[in-house]
């Protein structure tokens, strides 16, 4: 005997079963659109964020370098500079150049006091007595009080 086979499916109720929604061709394209829009935005915002600072960065780096180099120019002219300075502030320099106004340079060293001892002229008479005996030299006040003053301070100067 031959017998048919029966198939049984056993249907699910509705409830359990996932729904899928169906979205319209149209609907779907919308979507789309709209977060390649977004992406669009954010993708450009974050570019010229990127090449402002890349710009910036830049900018700053050449103004970095150009005052670098000026400042070395500058201790290159204030090396210079000083050169000159020593140079001029040198003592050769200076007794060269008062030599040449006329000046004569000193024997040996010299003290300066207002108290100097008197120094005789060629008569043999010390210069104080000669200078109180002629009547034509008479020291006034204040060259008096001037010869006081530069006695005190070179006095303090030993």
């Amino acid at each position: 005997m031959i017998v048919a086979q029966e198939k049984i499916q056993w249907q699910e109720p509705l409830e359990s079963r996932p729904r899928k929604r169906k979205i319209s061709p149209t609907k779907k394209n919308h979507v789309i659109l709209k977060w390649a829009l977004v992406l669009a935005v954010i993708t450009a915002v974050a570019g010229s964020i990127g090449a402002m600072t890349v710009q910036l960065t830049v900018a700053k780096g050449a103004q970095a370098r150009a005052l670098e180099k000026e400042i070395a120019g500058i201790k290159v002219e204030n090396d210079l500079l000083q050169l000159e300075v020593d140079k001029l502030r040198s003592v050769n320099r200076i007794e060269s150049a008062a030599l040449a106004m006329g000046m004569e340079k000193p024997a040996g060293t010299v003290y300066v006091s207002g108290n100097l001892p008197a120094v005789k002229n060629d008569n043999g008479a010390p210069a104080t007595q000669n200078a109180a005996n002629s009547p034509s030299t008479k020291t006034s006040a204040l060259k008096q009080a001037s010869q006081l003053f530069t006695g005190f301070f070179a006095s303090t100067q030993r």
